[in-house]
C-alpha cells in the first residue's frame, strides 16, 4: 500500500507540474492566439498519439518495451493532461464547422470513457474477490462447461441407481438452460440476486419429492448450481472490463484520422502556422 501511495503522489506531482508549466508557457503566448494555437495543437497532437500508442504495447507484449504497469500509468496521467491541453487549445469558446465539433465530440467521448474505464478498473476488481475465486474471463465458458458436466453425471448416476427421472426431468426443464450458457448478467450487474434465490427455492421444493439418495445428490447439484452462479458474476462484471474498450478504443484512432484532416485542413487553408 505505501509503494501504491508513493507512486500516486509521485505520478500526481508531475501531472501538476505539467499543467503548471503548460499553463505558463500559455499565458505567456495568449498575446499570439496563433501561437497558443499552433504549440497547443501539436502538444495535443502527440499527446493522443502517445496514449493510441497503449494499444500497440498492448499487441507487442512480447518486446522490451517497458512494463504493462508503467505504460498504464503513464496512458492515465497523460489522458489527464490531455484534457488540459485540449482545452487550452479550442479556449472558452463553442466548437464552429462540421471538422471542429466533431473533433472536440470525439474527444470529449474518449475522455469521459477513459474516466469511466478508469473508475472501473478501480471498482470491478474489488468486487470480483467477493463472490468466489477470480477468474480469466477467457475461461469462464470451459469452467462453466466443466460444471455442467459435472451435473449431468450426477443426473445420469442418479437416474441410474435410484430408477427414477425425478431429478433428471428437472434438470432438463430447468436447470440444462441455465447450465448452458451464462445467465442473469443484467440481475448481476445491477448486484440483484432474485434469480439465483428464485432457483434455490425451486430446488429446494423439489426435496418432499425424493428419497435420502437423491437428496445427497440435488445437495451436490445445489452446490454447483450456485458455484455456475459465481461464474456468472464474474463474467457480466468483466464483460463490462471488457466491453468499454469497444468504445474507448475505435473512437481514440477516430480521432487519430481526424486530427490529421485536422492539420492538413489548418496547413492547407490558413497558411503557414508560427
Amino acid at each position: 500500500m505505501n509503494n501504491f501511495v508513493k507512486r500516486r503522489t509521485v505520478n500526481s506531482t508531475i501531472l501538476l507540474i505539467a499543467v503548471l508549466i503548460s499553463w505558463t508557457l500559455f499565458s505567456i503566448l495568449e498575446t499570439s492566439i496563433r501561437a497558443t494555437s499552433f504549440w497547443s495543437g501539436w502538444l495535443l497532437f502527440l499527446l493522443v498519439t502517445s496514449l493510441a500508442l497503449f494499444n500497440v504495447r498492448k499487441k507487442l507484449s512480447f518486446l522490451p518495451l517497458g512494463t504493462a504497469a508503467t505504460w498504464l500509468q503513464f496512458h492515465i496521467y497523460a489522458g489527464l493532461f490531455s484534457m488540459v491541453v485540449f482545452f487550452a487549445h479550442v479556449g472558452l469558446r463553442l466548437p464552429t464547422g462540421t471538422l471542429e465539433i466533431s473533433l472536440s465530440v470525439l474527444f470529449l467521448s474518449i475522455s469521459a470513457s477513459g474516466v469511466l474505464g478508469l473508475i472501473l478498473s478501480r471498482v470491478i476488481p474489488v468486487g470480483l474477490t467477493t463472490r468466489g475465486e477470480p477468474v480469466l474471463f477467457e475461461r469462464i465458458p470451459t469452467l462453466r462447461m466443466g460444471l455442467q458436466q459435472e451435473v449431468e453425471e450426477l443426473v445420469v448416476t442418479c437416474a441410474r441407481d435410484n430408477q427414477t427421472t425425478t431429478i433428471s426431468d428437472f434438470y432438463t426443464s430447468r436447470l440444462e438452460p441455465y447450465f448452458r450458457v451464462s445467465s442473469n448478467l443484467v440481475y448481476h450487474l445491477i448486484g440483484s440476486a432474485l434469480p439465483i434465490r428464485k432457483l434455490e427455492g425451486e430446488i429446494a421444493s423439489m426435496d418432499r419429492y425424493l428419497n435420502e439418495s437423491e437428496r445427497e445428490v440435488m445437495a451436490e447439484i445445489l452446490a454447483l448450481t450456485q458455484l455456475k452462479d459465481d461464474l456468472d458474476y464474474q463474467m457480466a462484471r468483466q464483460m463490462v472490463l471488457k466491453g468499454w474498450l469497444f468504445i474507448h478504443i475505435p473512437l481514440t484512432f477516430s480521432l487519430l484520422i481526424l486530427l490529421v484532416l485536422h492539420i492538413f485542413v489548418v496547413y492547407g487553408f490558413r497558411g503557414n502556422l508560427p
